[in-house]
């Protein structure tokens, strides 16, 4: 990938991009939209940090009370190497992500970033409080340079401004430039640990340390707040359309009134409340209990439902 001076030359992102300006129907307009290419691998990468991350939380409790249980041992090394290796992968997806959104959504990159005016060098912003009706961010905390490094791969690289943009084109910044900071934080968190359990495991401690295993614990959570601060992002930062530059929400909102989508939000809400209340209860019971070695698996005799589509035994296709 090849960057210019005073612009990003993006590469392979390029010849998606023709691809996906040929007339190939309704298909290409629904799911190989510009950003699937980046968007699906940066998905399901997140799907493999946050499951690896309950695991790892769920083993390093045990060991916690047990450094001795094998089993505790196996699940945590497992989830350790899924961290290792998927956290800088994530991170590098991350990247061709914001080159991506960078072209094809600057509104939704400038609220990300918290910048009003368009700008060469921009400087990353950590912390701050973003004024949205004086046009600037209070009490800002940032890096020189780094945002243009990290968007356009150049130091002096122009980032848009959301002053670019008409006041009706322009997503809430206050939302946006939380959730991206939780969402990349949580992320470089994550990518910590699993280095930091690649050094403890050429020093052999990686049994031994019950810091980390505290550290395990807590971050259990981490991938999946990181999932939905991502998704935050994605949905606000397409405001105020439903198809980006095309379809504005709202002239996509459903007809019926108020009052017939309150009751019906309502019902959505208690039913999944009981679900996933009851889902993640379960499993929280399920983790509160130590593997053990040699565990019984299901019984092969059990019968098994197919798919939802024929119930019946396991073996009654084999002709038992």
């Amino acid at each position: 990938m090849r960057c210019g001076r005073g612009h990003a030359d993006f590469g392979i992102l390029d010849s998606i991009g023709e691809f996906l300006d040929a007339d190939t129907g309704w298909l290409r307009r629904i799911i190989f939209n510009p950003s699937f290419f980046v968007r699906f691998p940066h998905m399901v990468l997140s799907s493999y940090l946050s499951v690896a991350f309950v695991v790892a939380s769920a083993g390093a409790w045990h060991l916690l009370r047990d450094t001795s249980n094998s089993a505790a041992r196996t699940m945590f090394s497992m989830a350790m190497w899924m961290a290792a290796i998927v956290a800088p992968a994530q991170i590098l997806v991350g990247d061709f992500h914001g080159l991506n959104t960078l072209r094809y959504q600057p509104a939704k990159i400038a609220a990300m970033e918290g910048s009003f005016e368009p700008r060469r060098g921009a400087p990353l912003i950590l912390f701050g409080l973003p004024n949205p009706a004086q046009g600037r961010i209070d009490y800002e905390i940032a890096i020189p340079h780094a945002s243009s490094l990290i968007l356009t791969h150049e130091w002096d690289g122009a980032v848009p401004g959301l002053n670019q943009f008409a006041p009706g084109d322009r997503p809430n910044v206050s939302i946006l430039f939380w959730s991206f900071r939780i969402m990349v934080g949580l992320g470089m968190a994550m990518a910590g640990v699993g280095l930091t359990s690649l050094w403890l495991r050429r020093r052999g401690r990686l049994f031994q340390s019950r810091w980390f295993f505290w550290i395990a614990t807590v971050m259990g959570p981490a991938g999946l707040t990181a999932l939905l601060a991502g998704w935050v992002t994605t949905e606000v930062g397409r405001q105020p359309y439903t198809v980006y530059g095309l379809l504005r929400t709202a002239d996509s909102a459903s007809p019926i009134g108020a009052p017939g989508l309150a009751i019906s939000l309502a019902a959505f809400v208690l039913v999944y409340l009981f679900v996933f209340g009851s889902g993640i209860g379960f499993m929280l019971r399920l983790m509160a209990k130590p593997p053990m070695p040699h565990e019984a698996g299901p019984d092969p005799h059990a019968p098994v439902h197919a798919a939802g589509i024929m119930p019946g035994p396991a073996g009654l296709a084999a002709g038992e």
